[in-house]
């Protein structure tokens, strides 16, 4: 076992490893996340994130509950999708449906091969190996090349929430050459709360396909989301993945990202809105290996009450990725006194004949707006209502689905309306 967490986490380490399952490859993953020990206050990566709650929590697998003892369906979107569900860690294959053209495998009857694949990371991290080693539900989708898929796979996943209670999901998505598939991934815990959430999905986007991702987090009030999505994207491949966290105590969630092949493309998206004493920590990782390929970012925190959000993005240029083009944005609106956003850009250039940048903004509504509005008669509450909207609407009008859309327009226009906006 490694030093560091053995020396400072020794309850927590007899905790975690009563969960690592028996498979050979989740094993090796947990001695490689006992070898780098879980983060500590004074790693750089987690000075603005703490882990001291979830450390303290009585941390054990879920019960096994059939997703048939909950009322799943009023939670889940009403989306024309091809729904997988996932409840309390388990997949639940009767309450879920048939994709065609597409081969859907449980995590416990993947191959020695499909499950060596499972381990791989762009840039991983502690959870990164604790996710996969403590893996109990989870599915590899293989979608044929050159098939487009006619609806959305819907990943739904619930949380019963109880205090304690772990929930891990190890999901890889394979796209053949050519094909092109939505994938929404939805988390969800019970009012409760007080569990946590380990969250893994990697892609695989083949020879010219094409993908659309989006992930919403509304975990509860008390509930820790740790999430870590890959991507590896091929010759004239093409990907827009989106992240928004809702809710939650404390969210971090991770895109790492691999432009493999020539004239490949990502763009890549955030919005996280904490509010009262929760912490949402975005993080993404672009490695540009190949030459002509494009990216774009677009990330923004809306900080209310006495939260903290955190933006780390990092884009690293190899020495062959000639002609790249490469932008990253982070603005944030810090809504309160007590509140605050940690933005940390970063730009690592080894290859000449490259066009990179990023920028960042943080600060708070412009006086200028909101008076020019009460001018015309709009209360000083709605005005700011309505800036902080567009503010964030920016982000949420990107998500494909028009479904998915509304509903994180709705929750955005829920949210600020219930809450106090202290210029």
């Amino acid at each position: 076992m490694g030093g560091l967490l053995v020396n400072n986490d020794t309850d927590l380490l007899v905790s975690l490893e009563t969960m690592v399952k028996p498979n050979n490859w989740q094993q090796q993953q947990w001695s490689k996340m006992a070898g780098v020990g879980l983060p500590v206050h004074s790693d750089e990566d987690w000075k603005y994130t703490s882990l001291s709650m979830f450390k303290q929590l009585p941390l054990h697998c879920a019960a096994r509950q059939p997703a048939e003892n909950i009322s799943y369906e009023s939670l889940s979107l009403a989306l024309d999708g091809y729904r997988l569900v996932f409840f309390d860690g388990l997949f639940s294959v009767r309450c879920s449906d048939w994709i065609p053209k597409t081969t859907v495998t449980p995590l416990e009857r993947l191959s020695a091969v499909e499950s060596y694949e499972m381990s791989k990371s762009v840039c991983p991290d502690a959870f990164t190996y604790l996710t996969d080693a403590t893996a109990m539900g989870g599915v590899l989708i293989e979608v044929e090349p050159g098939t487009l898929i006619d609806k959305p796979i819907y990943l739904l996943h619930i949380s019963s929430g109880v205090k304690g209670d772990v929930c891990s999901y190890r999901h890889h998505i394979e796209l053949g050459r050519l094909s092109q598939c939505e994938v929404i991934e939805h988390h969800i815990s019970l009012d409760q709360g007080g569990g946590a959430t380990l969250s893994r999905l990697s892609f695989y986007v083949g020879e010219g396909a094409h993908l659309y991702h989006t992930k919403l987090i509304e975990e509860s009030p008390l509930q820790h989301h740790f999430g870590h999505n890959d991507l590896v994207i091929e010759r004239d491949a093409s990907v827009q993945s989106n992240c928004f966290m809702l809710s939650g105590l404390i969210c971090r969630h991770q895109t790492s990202s691999h432009l493999r092949g020539e004239n490949s493309f990502i763009e890549m998206n955030s919005l996280s809105m904490p509010d009262n004493q929760q912490t949402f920590d975005t993080r993404t990782y672009l490695r540009h290996q190949a030459a002509h390929c494009r990216s774009e970012q677009l990330h923004k925190t809306i900080a209310r009450g006495a939260s903290c959000g955190v933006f780390d993005g990092t884009i690293y240029v190899d020495p062959k990725a000639l002609k790249t083009d490469g932008q990253m944005d982070s603005h944030n609106l810090i809504m309160s006194k007590a509140s605050q956003v940690n933005c940390k850009p970063k730009l690592e250039i080894y290859a000449d004949d490259v066009k990179c940048s990023h920028g960042a903004t943080t600060g708070q509504l412009d006086p200028n707006q909101i008076e020019y509005m009460r001018a015309r008669g709009i209360k000083k509450s709605k005005a700011e209502q309505m800036i902080t909207f567009a503010f964030a609407a920016e982000v949420a009008l990107k998500i494909r689905n028009p479904l998915v859309k509304q509903h994180v327009c709705d929750k955005l226009e829920l949210a600020l309306s219930q809450g106090e906006v202290n210029g």
